[in-house]
């Protein structure tokens, strides 16, 4: 797939990932809408493209976890532009605690925007593929899908739902058309774990990568077709000795856990 003249829905795009992924794609002659819950980030972005060269975007602010807001949302988009070719559901949010101590109302909130803001979209925006005959969706899940980490417990189960929302999609909607990408990064400099009251460890400044980086290779992976991607290559291997030693990894993990 060229992303040229693509029309492609980009969610959480006002930070991090989704903002990286943004002006590569623009820079790509994509055609965004960008929507996000902060309305003066997604403006400055729209503005970086635009002074960039890109694409004229539409920037529309909205919940993805608001189900109201979201057919809004593709009301909006059906009356622009006639549909979309691509959706990417990348918004997200967490919450860094011990499970005992979370505040049961941040945990609907993580659910609320990383799984059911998820389907809401792809809801909204795959019929519209279905009629035309192609389309594509693509997941922005993460290691913590395959590898649940502690103090992480609902962010990991949305994570690991995502997969598999992913996984299960492509097998009813590839005999139609519609291609499926499952994108499963690692760790990544973003402000997502400040936010999240993640505790920040030197692991993470040794081993994470810039949000420019993983937002290169989502696009080079959607663009070649790739089913999945683990754009990581620590990450792809603590999934493969997760899959192949469970035992031993598990082991592992436990150990350096109680070390960090």
């Amino acid at each position: 797939m060229d992303w040229d003249d693509q029309r492609v829905v980009l969610t959480g795009a006002s930070s991090g990932i989704g903002r990286a992924l943004a002006l590569v794609l623009a820079e790509r002659g994509a055609r965004l809408v960008l929507m996000a819950r902060r309305a003066e980030a997604l403006a400055e972005l729209g503005e970086a493209i635009e002074a960039s060269g890109g694409r004229q975007p539409l920037v529309v602010p909205c919940d993805v976890g608001d189900l109201a807001q979201v057919s809004a949302l593709h009301a909006e988009v059906e009356a622009q532009w006639g549909g979309a070719d691509v959706l990417i559901n990348n918004a997200g949010r967490g919450h860094y605690r011990s499970f005992a101590d979370a505040d049961v109302r941040e945990c609907e909130a993580v659910v609320q925007t990383n799984l059911l803001g998820t389907i809401y979209c792809t809801r909204a925006f795959l019929p519209g593929m279905l009629a035309q005959g192609r389309g594509r969706l693509v997941f922005i899940s993460s290691i913590v899908g395959e590898f649940p980490v502690p103090k992480h417990a609902v962010y990991s189960a949305t994570k690991c739902a995502v997969s598999g929302l992913a996984e299960s999609l492509d097998y009813e909607l590839a005999p139609q058309g519609i291609g499926v990408h499952l994108v499963e990064p690692g760790l990544v400099h973003t402000e997502f774990a400040e936010r999240a009251g993640t505790q920040r460890l030197p692991i993470q400044e040794k081993f994470a990568k810039s949000a420019e980086e993983v937002a290169e290779a989502i696009a080079a992976a959607v663009a070649a077709g790739k089913r999945k991607s683990v754009p990581d290559a620590a990450a792809l291997l603590l999934i493969k000795l997760r899959q192949y030693l469970p035992g031993l990894t598990r082991l592992a993990f436990r150990r350096v856990c109680r070390r960090l």
